[in-house]
Order: C-alpha cells, then sequence, then structure tokens
C-alpha cells in the first residue's frame, strides 16, 4: 500500500464528489451571502499556534452559517469514554463536522457522532502529511509520515465506530487546507490550498456539503443509527440481560431432557458477549443483508472482532440479532476482493453445507452491499493510463502476485476523471450491485473492494478459551477433519487456505455418543472460508492480485517460494496453531520473557531474499531438525503428551521436505542434462596423475574398486513413508485422535497467558509480519506501516482474561461419520 494516496485536482474533486445540488437532488440550501472574506483572520495562520488556528476557523464556519444544517466543533481537549478494554481507542481528533443536532459540547470527539474530522497542524512543510511534489505524494520525512499515521489511526477508527463506505477529512495546515477521501482501497487526496486566498472556493464546497445527504458523505445508507428512544435499541437492552433458561457450556454429559430442544436455549456465553457490546459508548446500527431477491434485518453494536488497520478488507464480526427470528447470530461485515474468479464467502459455505460437511459454519444469508465499492483505485487508473491498450494479469501460480511482464489481450480504457464524478444515491441499497473486476492493472498498486456481508448460525468461542490441551487437540482435529471433508467430497474439493488461529474456533454441541448417551461437549468450527479455492483447479490464473493467508502459520514452502497450495501446506499450518497455543497457554520448560521471545522468533521473524520476504530461519530450523529447541540447545519439553505429538508431526514434515528438495533437485538435474552444453571453445581435459603417497594412504587398485561414493541426499525408506503421512487428512487426525482421547493428560496443564505483561518485540526494521499474538486473534494482513494504511498493532501481548486453572474433564473418543 506504498501508493495509497492518489493525487487529485481541487475542481475534480469537488465536482465528483460534491456535486452542486439540482431540482432532482436534495431541495437545495441557500448559499450563505458572504460579502466578506470569512478567514481573513486567518491571513497570518502559519504563524500562530495550532490551537488559535483551530479556534479561529471553527469560529468562522460556524459564525457565517457556511454548513447550514452542520456545525463544527472543537473536540481534542479528551478523549471519549471507553471501557477500560477500548484504551487503545483514547484517541483526540481536532476538531470535527457534526449535524447541529449532534455536536458535543464537552470538548470530547464523539467518534460515533462525526461527518467530517478536521485535523490541524501549523508547519505547512514539515507537518503536511502529503507532499504534492512527489509522484505518488507520499514523503518519507519522518514528521509528515508521523501525521500521515496520525491521521490514518483517526480514519481507522472512524471506520470502525461507525458504519461506513467511505470517510471525507480535512487537514488544515496553517493557512493551506487539503481535502482527503479515505475508502478501504486507500485516499483520494487534493493538492494543498491556500483557504485564505481561494475562500469562495471553500465556502462553495462547504455549502455543496451541506447540501449532502448523509450517505453521500461517506455513511452506509443500509445501516440505520439507533437511539435510546428506538424500539430496536430496547429490544437490544432486553436481549442483553440474564435469562434464567440460558444454558451453561461446560462440556460434561447430560441428563435425558437436558438440552433437548436446542431451539429452546442460549448459551450465557452468547448472551454475555451480546451484553459486552452494546456499552453506551458505542454506536447501535439495524443492517440489511441480502436474502435472495429481499432484506432481512440484524442488530448490531461493538464489534467483537475488528481487523487492524484502514486499507484491506476491514473485517468485523458481531453478535447480532436476527430481528426476524430473535436469535443471536454471528454477523460478518467485511469488504471482500472485487475480482470475477472471487467467489463470496457465502456461496461456499452454501456449498459446504449443501455436502453435509461437518464442523463449519451454516449459512443464514449473504450478499454483496449494493454499489458499495471502493473507488480510489477508478482514480488511481484514471491518473496513471496504462502504456499499452492492454490489461496485464498474472499467468501462473495462483497464489503469487501478478507479474509486471505478464499480460492478456484483454482491452482496457484508461477512465478520464469526469466518468469518476459520483451521482448522488449510488451507493444506496437495491439489486443493482456493480459487476466484479473481470482483469486488473498489475501495474495498479491499489486492490478493488466490494462491501459485503455474511450471516452465519453459530456464535464460537475463541481457540484462546480452550481448558486443557486434550481439549486443544480435540479441537484442532475436528477443524483437520472439516478441512479432509471439503477438500475430498466430490461436491466441493475446497482447500481453505487460510488456517490459522483465529479461523479455528469453540462451539459448544450436544453429541449423541456410542452407547445412547448424550453429552455437550467443545468441538472445533473452522472459519472463514473466503480465501479457499477448488483444489482440482490448477489452472495458472490467479483470481486476485494478492497472495493470501497469514503469514504467521504459513508452510516453510509457501513462505520459501512461489508455489500452489497444497493439502501438506495446510496441514503444517495446522501444526503452527497448536505450536502457538501450546508454547502460550501450556505448561512447559520456557519461562518468563523467554516465552514472547520464543513466539516471536520463531512467528514474526523473517528473512529477505532478492528483495522478497521469506520464511524465518527459526521456522526453516524447526522443519530442518524435525525438534522444538530452545535458546540454550535445550529442547522445548510439555511433559505431557503434547510432546509425542509434535515429535510424530515434526518428523513427518521434517521427512516432507527432505523427499521434496529431493526431488526438485534430481528434477533440476534432469532439465540441465537438456540443456547444458560446453562453451564454443571448450576443450576436453586429460587425465590427471594421481600423486602417489606412502604410509596408511589406500594404493592398492583393489581396494580402491571397493570404494564407493554416498548420495547422502538422498532420503531413506523411513523418510520416504513418513512424507506419504502429510500428502493427505487421514494419518494426522488419527494420531491427534489417538493422542487427544487414548493417552493420560493430567489436569492443570492450562495456564493465563504465559508472556509476561511487561514483554516488548523486539524492534526490528519494517517486515511482513504483525505479532503473532494478534495473527492468532484474526488477524489476517501483513504488516505494512502505519503511514501506509496498515496499522501498527498495539502492545504485545494480548492477556486471557480467565486466569483459573482448569480441571481436565473425562474426554470420550469423538464418533465421526
Amino acid at each position: 500500500m506504498a501508493h495509497a494516496a492518489v493525487l487529485a485536482e481541487k475542481e475534480e474533486f469537488s465536482d465528483a464528489f460534491f456535486p452542486p445540488p439540482t431540482t432532482s437532488t436534495t431541495p437545495s440550501l441557500p448559499k450563505p451571502r458572504i460579502k466578506s472574506n470569512p478567514f481573513a483572520s486567518l491571513a497570518d495562520a502559519d504563524n500562530m499556534k495550532e490551537a488559535e488556528v483551530r479556534a479561529k476557523f471553527t469560529r468562522a464556519i460556524n459564525k457565517h452559517n457556511l454548513i447550514p444544517g452542520f456545525k463544527v466543533a472543537e473536540c481534542g481537549e479528551r478523549p471519549d469514554a471507553w471501557e477500560p478494554e477500548d484504551a487503545e481507542y483514547k484517541l483526540k481528533v481536532d476538531a470535527a463536522v457534526y449535524l447541529a443536532k449532534d455536536a458535543p459540547t464537552d470538548s470530547r470527539p464523539h467518534w460515533a457522532d462525526q461527518i467530517i474530522p478536521i485535523e490541524f497542524k501549523r508547519d505547512s512543510v514539515a507537518l503536511d502529511p502529503f507532499d504534492d511534489s512527489k509522484e505518488n505524494i507520499n514523503t518519507s520525512t519522518d514528521t509528515r509520515r508521523k501525521v500521515r499515521g496520525q491521521i490514518i489511526s483517526y480514519a481507522e477508527f472512524i471506520f470502525a465506530v461507525q458504519q461506513r463506505v467511505a470517510l471525507f477529512m480535512f487537514v488544515v495546515i496553517g493557512k493551506q487546507i487539503r481535502f482527503v477521501r479515505w475508502d478501504r482501497s486507500g485516499a483520494v487526496v487534493t493538492r494543498s490550498l491556500n483557504y485564505v486566498e481561494n475562500w469562495r472556493f471553500l465556502c462553495e464546497i462547504l455549502w455543496r456539503i451541506s447540501n449532502s445527504s448523509v450517505s453521500d458523505l461517506g455513511l452506509d445508507p443500509t445501516a440505520t443509527r439507533l437511539y435510546p428512544d428506538d424500539a430496536d435499541y430496547q429490544r437490544m437492552d432486553a436481549d442483553a440481560l440474564p435469562n434464567d433458561s440460558d444454558a451453561d457450556d461446560t462440556e460434561r454429559d447430560l441428563m435425558p431432557e437436558e438440552l433437548a430442544d436446542d431451539s429452546k436455549y442460549v448459551f450465557k456465553y452468547v448472551r454475555e458477549m451480546f451484553a459486552k457490546s452494546i456499552h453506551a459508548t458505542w454506536p447501535r446500527y439495524r443492517v440489511e443483508v441480502p436474502y435472495g431477491p429481499s432484506m432481512r434485518t440484524f442488530l448490531i453494536a461493538k464489534p467483537s472482532f475488528r481487523a487492524k488497520g484502514l486499507a484491506g478488507r476491514g473485517t468485523r464480526g458481531y453478535v447480532a440479532v436476527d430481528c426476524e427470528s430473535g436469535e443471536f447470530v454471528w454477523l460478518k461485515d467485511t469488504w471482500r476482493a472485487h475480482y470475477i474468479l472471487i467467489d463470496p464467502e457465502g456461496d461456499i459455505l452454501q456449498k459446504l453445507n449443501d455436502a453435509k460437511i461437518a464442523n463449519v459454519p451454516t449459512l443464514v444469508c449473504h450478499g454483496d452491499i449494493a454499489k458499495q465499492t471502493t473507488l480510489t483505485p477508478d482514480w488511481w487508473e484514471a491518473k496513471n493510463p496504462p502504456m499499452s491498450d492492454h490489461v496485464s494479469s498474472t499467468e501462473g501460480d495462483p497464489s503469487q502476485a501478478p507479474s509486471a511482464s505478464a499480460s492478456t489481450s484483454r482491452r482496457t480504457h484508461a477512465q478520464s476523471s469526469s466518468s469518476l464524478k459520483r451521482k448522488r444515491g449510488d451507493e444506496r441499497s437495491g439489486n443493482g450491485a456493480s459487476g466484479p473486476r473481470t482483469g486488473w492493472r498489475d501495474d495498479c498498486p491499489l486492490r478493488h473492494h466490494q462491501h459485503y456481508r455474511v450471516v452465519e448460525k453459530e456464535v464460537a468461542r475463541s481457540l484462546v478459551d480452550f481448558k486443557n490441551g486434550r481439549q486443544l487437540l480435540c479441537v484442532v482435529s475436528d477443524c483437520v477433519y472439516a478441512h479432509s471433508k471439503a477438500a475430498t467430497n466430490p461436491k466441493t474439493k475446497l482447500l481453505h487456505r487460510d488456517i490459522s488461529g483465529g479461523n479455528i474456533l469453540i462451539l459448544p454441541k450436544v453429541s449423541k455418543e456410542e452407547d445412547g448417551t448424550r453429552a455437550l461437549k467443545w468441538t472445533g468450527i473452522l472459519v472463514d472460508w473466503e480465501m479457499s479455492k477448488p483444489l482440482q483447479n490448477t489452472a495458472s490464473r490467479p483470481r486476485q492480485p494478492e497472495r493470501t493467508g497469514t503469514w504467521q502459520f504459513l508452510s516453510v514452502a509457501l513462505l520459501s517460494r512461489p508455489k500452489i497450495v497444497e493439502i501438506c501446506d495446510e496441514l503444517e499450518s495446522f501444526l503452527y496453531v497448536i505450536i502457538y497455543y501450546a508454547v502460550r497457554y501450556l505448561r512447559s520448560n520456557l519461562e518468563g520473557h523467554a516465552v514472547g521471545n520464543w513466539i516471536d522468533t520463531f512467528f514474526d521473524t523473517y528473512g529477505v531474499t532478492r528483495d522478497a520476504y521469506t520464511c524465518g530461519d527459526k521456522k526453516i530450523a524447526t522443519i530442518k531438525e524435525g525438534v522444538l529447541v530452545l535458546a540454550n540447545d535445550e529442547n522445548l519439553k510439555f511433559n505431557s503428551p503434547m510432546d509425542e505429538l509434535l515429535s510424530n508431526l515434526l518428523m513427518w514434515f521434517r521427512a516432507h521436505y527432505i523427499v521434496t528438495k529431493h526431488k526438485r533437485r534430481q528434477d533440476q538435474e534432469k532439465a540441465l542434462r537438456y540443456t547444458a552444453a560446453l562453451p564454443p571453445d571448450g576443450v576436453p581435459l586429460g587425465k590427471a596423475r594421481k600423486p602417489r603417497r606412502d604410509g596408511s594412504e589406500m594404493t592398492n587398485r583393489e581396494d580402491r574398486s571397493k570404494h564407493e561414493l554416498v548420495d547422502f541426499s538422498k532420503p531413506t525408506e523411513m523418510e520416504y513413508k513418513y512424507a506419504e503421512y502429510v500428502l493427505e487428512h487421514t494419518r494426522m487426525m488419527n494420531l491427534l485422535d489417538d493422542i487427544a482421547y487414548e493417552r493420560e493428560w493430567l489436569s492443570g496443564d492450562r495456564t493465563p497467558d504465559r508472556i509476561p505483561s511487561d514483554w516488548a518485540a523486539p524492534v526490528r526494521p519494517e517486515g511482513p509480519t504483525v505479532p503473532a499474538s494478534f495473527a492468532s486473534n484474526l488477524h489476517k494482513k501483513p504488516k505494512i506501516s502505519r503511514e501506509d494504511g496498515m496499522v501498527t498493532m498495539p502492545p504485545f501481548p494480548f492477556a486471557h482474561a480467565n486466569s483459573t486453572i482448569p480441571k481436565t474433564p473425562e474426554k470420550k473418543r469423538v464418533s465421526r461419520a
């Protein structure tokens, strides 16, 4: 996202996003009659303190009513009153434009009500976050990068709190101003404008803003804000109250009539998750989700999960109330990749459900939110017409980003900036969703995204809630089983392609045992199938211009070289999930800060090869040696059956890489035999005279003839055997089940977060990773610098609240169809 900003002229920006009102659109509010420059008092703004500029700018707009129906309020004195767990949200923007009825008077930001945030800086050179002289208008100057990171953090947070398609922002630097439009692909930014000299233009654009609807200003029209006097707001309060019929989800054998009808009860943890989401500081919404030709509505508030970052999918997950059934469901709001070969996740889930694949989410409804696509890539393409009349796309490995050298004969026409003009109401709901991209400009650094929602029946627990090592393996085994069925069922044949800690969840479920008794068990559920692809599809065309997956859990092979994702890569990712959660939450001979250091070294370090990020040394060494080693060369030990499991899996994957490397070397040698040739002037060398040696050196011709060269790179028979084990699922599932159900486990192996609260990750150059603690909690995107559009993560670690040592319950072997 290094080129995430596109430069625009002020006129094309205003005409595209704030066109003059007409009688066919919103009734025009009268234009304020301004006889003199309302910003004249800011003529010397470059020499004023920031607070003075802020006060005078705010006063000028409000005094002259330059935005009828709206009001500017200063709000940078203190943050909103967030809950303690929301400490990272205590941001303060200098001022903002609000609807007049919502303008705050307590000098707090009131992020939920902001229409257009305004940031003020006093130095137009050192503190301007953009540089008009640069081709991509981004600058590497530290102070300017920090300011860019600052305004990105504001934009990101408003996208998190509100339901938005885009966000407009004013950046005022002395007597200069920039207008910015953010979306999930990047930003369109105007050139720096002297608003004191060009006050008529500023007054014009402010008046146009006043005649814009809130959806024209970037808010999502399919999401209705709820207020305390709304019936649905009050309904959410009622649904959050504890209910005597709510069920305990503790694993146990059930009485004959206990939990007999799953439609009659709600698990306590589900209602508690919903209750936690309706804190007063967070806005509440009624949102629409497509359901065939119609719409269904759901009630949401604070997301239970939010992906970090502004650019990208921006996924948020909510415990929602279905307005029709009254049931709690899981609602996922995201901006999916908008390319023609990308299937929406709901279509994939429907296929899995139709094939009766176990341990995957159950689809309720889904669909693209009509015509809500990111516009920044279109602006970039219009500003950067292709050198030829072809659209380039990658022809090759579908897991790879497009190559600049590859192209197809698909013709494209560069858009003029006038063709980018947005019609009022374009982003409203309806069935006329814009079509997906059939190709992409491989020189365009911005990805196209489409707003999308999917609703699933199950509200699951995070994997971090597992109670003991045995339960961890049972949950992972369930997900390996789901992966196996999805990959081998003729109706699906799908690979997930994003196996990570955040996509393996825990779902309490009533199961019937072989003896006819019933039990409540914590089962694994494999979620987030958005990045899946058909296993049988080996076509070279990629489905989107970017590699997918979560860095920390990708296989060594995928991190080391271009390749197609295979079953063995996915099984290796399951192994890394087990290692991560075992090291972080189970007792072992790794203690204190060494836990954080080990996790950081194994999951977050990386190499650089030919300007590309590659797998870190620790992960490579572990696979190469087949053992988990500590800093003192001592083997990592859990003193539980976990050691047996990890030893076997590491031995299998070690053998797999030995065999794979040997086969690759053989293929290379075979290719060389057909292509190698002597140089044109090459002449065969004669035999060299062998020296005679005295002493114990072997000189007897008969003895010498017995000497044979040994190919130490050739795998052993056992290595060939073990390598076969990771090519399909059966061996791994059987091993997981044997270790989980047949070995003797002791209670008390689960601990609170073992990373000390004062541990900090070592500072390293900018790289492709985010701390594994957050990658394991559903964070998908590689780390990109804050100023380039992605967020630097909050302080690692991410402690789990439950600090009690659970007792290991009796387990019964699960039966699978």
